[in-house]
């Protein structure tokens, strides 16, 4: 009997030395976490509603102080410069990186770690965007130049685009720089994979609808046939991509898509798909047999297409060799990756036949080879069947390259040679059921 007493002693004196330990922690937290932190409920019921979250720029997430008086809560951030909180405790992810923010009350503080890092999301058009530094990301021919002290990047091509998604704003501010003569450009934007909005570079004022993380994707969508992009290299720039709202977030993004690159001419580049005009006001490149090609297939559209060019004809910039290696007469062109390219050219060439010809097409399709040798090369009779056979003959011999005859196709033209916004849907259509073919992809 006296041994199970001892035993029982023991134990109940084992039970009391744990319980004053762990009263004895809890005070010590108390005294060296220190008193006016608080990350759990008090006795009074305070707590905050999350005291850790993950984001990705550009997105916002709600905080709460439970069981305070919001109106007296005092919110702030220790590094805004990647999340910033509002006073209604609205957390605004701005770049890669972690913060804490505070919510104080009554003299005590209620702290929430923040870890903002990058994520990807499909959108509505089957395009998938990864996040990446800086304010927008590109695709296309830019490259860097000086405008007025500022080193900016800038295309002479339409078509290049560029992709952001903002968070907190309605509207965002696009700041346009330009070297043109002749008429202002148009741009084209969509939002969350949306139909494309066009609009004069004059105007550089987009809706997004309303505040919540909307994905932008823009492109320059008509330059002037007439400028003079290979000397002087006319074309436009992008300064800044702002939100309206100071308390407005944006953030680069940029596809995860295949790329279908278009090597051509006015076709190519949309000219009078929208009105018998030769000026921007008639051109679209998001109207072009390129572009509804590219969005059937969901892959990301490369576009160097220039009125009046060819394969030996120079037109607006120069001829197609000289589009491949080069964005100017000053500057070489950048590598890239394609899956697919597109050679749409002979049309203009009406002083270039025979072996010329053929040797200057197959010249052509050695280098796209050269440059993409993982990319399937297709070659484009002429809408207008001109040198048809002459394209053949050079594609010949190549297991990496096809001929597209174009003959069958029944399309609606602004002119008898540049086809309409609906003829280039139905070329586009056409087209895209060809590379899919070959490439063994799926149709949109």
């Amino acid at each position: 009997m006296d041994k199970m007493q001892g035993r029982y002693k023991n134990r109940s004196g084992l039970a009391a030395f744990a319980a004053a330990l762990l009263i004895g922690l809890l005070l010590l937290a108390g005294v060296f976490g220190g008193a006016k932190t608080v990350q759990a409920a008090t006795s009074k019921g305070i707590y905050l509603s999350k005291t850790s979250i993950a984001m990705t720029p550009a997105t916002t997430k709600r905080l709460k102080l439970n069981g305070a008086t919001a109106k007296k809560v005092k919110w702030s951030s220790s590094n805004e410069k990647v999340a910033a909180v509002s006073a209604s405790g609205t957390v605004t992810a701005r770049k890669k990186g972690s913060a804490k923010i505070t919510a104080k009350y009554k003299k005590k503080r209620y702290t929430c770690a923040v870890k903002v890092s990058y994520g990807t999301v499909t959108q509505e058009d089957g395009i998938r965007y990864k996040d990446i530094s800086g304010s927008f990301g590109r695709t296309g021919r830019w490259f860097k130049r000086n405008i007025s002290g500022g080193n900016y990047y800038f295309t002479n091509t339409e078509g290049s685009a560029v992709y952001f998604k903002v968070s907190g704003s309605k509207y965002v501010n696009i700041e346009f720089v330009s070297q043109v003569t002749v008429a202002v450009p148009y741009f084209a934007y969509s939002v969350d994979g949306g139909s494309m909005k066009r609009q004069m570079i004059s105007d550089g004022r987009i809706s997004v609808g309303d505040t919540k993380t909307h994905y932008v994707r823009l492109l320059i969508d008509s330059i002037s046939e007439y400028e003079d992009r290979w000397g002087a290299e006319s074309g436009v720039g992008i300064k800044t991509v702002r939100p309206v709202t100071g308390s407005g977030a944006v953030a680069a993004v940029k596809p995860l898509n295949a790329v279908i690159a278009f090597y051509g001419d006015s076709i190519t580049q949309g000219v009078r798909t929208m009105s018998y005009e030769l000026s921007p006001s008639g051109t679209s490149a998001t109207h072009s047999y390129a572009w509804y090609c590219a969005r059937q297939l969901d892959l990301i559209p490369y576009f160097a297409g220039y009125g009046g060019s060819g394969i030996a004809q120079p037109g607006c910039f120069n001829n197609c060799i000289n589009a491949i290696n080069s964005y100017s007469l000053y500057r070489r062109a950048d590598n890239y990756d394609a899956d697919v390219i597109v050679i749409e050219h002979g049309t203009n060439d009406v002083y270039t036949f025979g072996d010329v010809f053929v040797n200057g097409y197959k010249q052509v399709i050695e280098q796209l080879h050269k440059k993409h040798p993982k990319a399937y090369i297709m070659a484009m009779i002429p809408f207008t069947q001109l040198h048809a056979d002459e394209i053949r003959s050079a594609a010949a011999g190549y297991k990496w390259c096809t001929v597209v005859e174009t003959g069958s196709w029944r399309l609606a033209y602004m002119d008898g040679l540049h086809p309409n916004a609906k003829g280039s849907k139905t070329a586009g259509k056409y087209l895209a059921k060809k590379v899919a073919s070959k490439r063994k992809v799926s149709l949109h």
